[in-house]
C-alpha cells in the first residue's frame, strides 16, 4: 500500500474532522517518537543503557503499533477498519496491565503515549465507517488457522504477562518505577489482540497480520542480541518467538493470495459476495 498526497486530500474532503484528528495523532506520535529515540533530547536516555534495551524496544513497538494503525487511515479509511482497531490495542493493553498491576501511574499516567492514545480514541469514534465499523465481520471470514496460531502463542504470552504484572506490582526498582514491567505485559496483550484481529479478517486485515507477526520477531531478535537485558527472553523462547512471528506472517500472506486468486478467477466472479475481502 502506497500513500500519496491525493489519498490524503481525498480523505480530507470526505471526512475533514476525522482527518484532522488523524493528523493530530500522527504529529503527537511523531514528537514522542523522536523523544523516545532520543532525536529530541530531553534527558530520558532511551536506548542508552543496555539493561533497559528490551524494555525500550517493547515500548517502541507499542508506540509503533498505534502510529501504523493511525497512519494507514489517511488512505481509504473505510477499507482500513482493522488497522484502526489495531491502533487501539496497545492503548487498551497498557490500561489493562496498569490496572492488573495496581500501578496505573507508572504504566499509564506517566507514560507520554497517553497523549497520542487520547487523540487516537477520538479518531476511532469519528471514523468514517461509523456504526458499520465492524460491518465487514462475517463468521465465514474468520481464519481458524490464524486463530490456532494465536492460541498457541497465547499460552507463553499470558504467562509472561502474569509474571511481569507481578513484578510491576511487587518489585521496587528503576524498571518498576518507569513502568517497564507493565510495558512487557502490555506487549503480550497487544500481540494476542492484534493477532486475533488479523484472524477476523475485517477490511484491511493485512496490516494487523504483519504487525502481529513482526512484534514477536523484533522482541525475539532483540533478546538474542541483548541476552543480559532485563526481560530479554531466554534463547529458546527468543527463537520460538521469532519463528512464530515469521510463520504467522507467511500463513497470512498465503491465505491472502489464495483469496485474491479465487476472487479474480473466472469462477469467482459469481461468488464474490461469499469470498473474503483480502484487502
Amino acid at each position: 500500500m502506497t500513500l500519496a498526497l491525493h489519498d490524503v486530500t481525498h480523505t480530507l474532503r470526505i471526512s475533514p474532522i476525522f482527518t484532522f484528528y488523524v493528523l493530530c495523532g500522527l504529529v503527537v506520535g511523531g514528537i514522542f517518537g523522536l523523544i523516545t529515540f532520543d532525536v529530541i533530547d530531553l534527558g530520558m536516555t532511551h536506548f542508552g543503557e543496555s539493561s533497559h534495551r528490551t524494555h525500550d524496544v517493547t515500548y517502541g513497538l507499542l508506540f509503533t503499533t498505534l502510529v501504523v494503525g493511525v497512519l494507514v487511515q489517511l488512505r481509504r479509511p473505510v477499507e482500513q477498519v482493522s488497522a484502526m482497531a489495531m491502533a487501539l490495542a496497545p492503548v487498551a493493553a497498557l490500561f489493562l496491565a496498569g490496572l492488573l498491576a495496581d500501578n496505573v501511574d507508572a504504566v499509564v499516567k506517566f507514560n507520554p503515549l497517553r497523549y497520542a492514545a487520547a487523540v487516537t480514541v477520538v479518531a476511532a469514534l469519528l471514523h468514517p465507517a461509523g456504526r458499520a465499523f465492524f460491518g465487514s465481520f462475517r463468521l465465514s471470514r474468520v481464519s481458524w488457522l490464524l486463530v490456532g496460531l494465536v492460541a498457541i502463542a497465547a499460552v507463553p504470552l499470558l504467562g509472561s504477562a502474569s509474571s511481569n504484572i507481578d513484578l510491576q506490582r511487587t518489585v521496587t526498582d528503576g524498571h518498576s518505577f518507569m513502568g517497564h514491567y507493565g510495558f512487557i505485559a502490555a506487549f503480550s496483550f497487544t500481540v494476542i489482540a492484534v493477532g486475533l484481529l488479523a484472524s477476523l479478517r475485517l477490511d484491511g486485515w493485512r496490516v494487523p497480520a504483519w504487525v502481529a507477526g513482526l512484534l514477536p520477531v523484533i522482541v525475539g531478535t532483540t533478546s538474542i542480541l541483548y541476552p543480559d537485558a532485563v526481560s530479554s527472553l531466554d534463547p529458546g523462547w527468543a527463537v520460538a518467538a521469532t519463528a512464530w512471528g515469521a510463520v504467522f506472517v507467511v500463513t497470512a500472506e498465503v491465505l491472502r493470495r489464495a483469496q485474491n486468486a479465487a476472487l479474480f478467477s473466472p469462477l469467482g466472479s459469481g461468488r464474490s459476495e461469499t469470498l473474503i475481502d483480502a484487502r
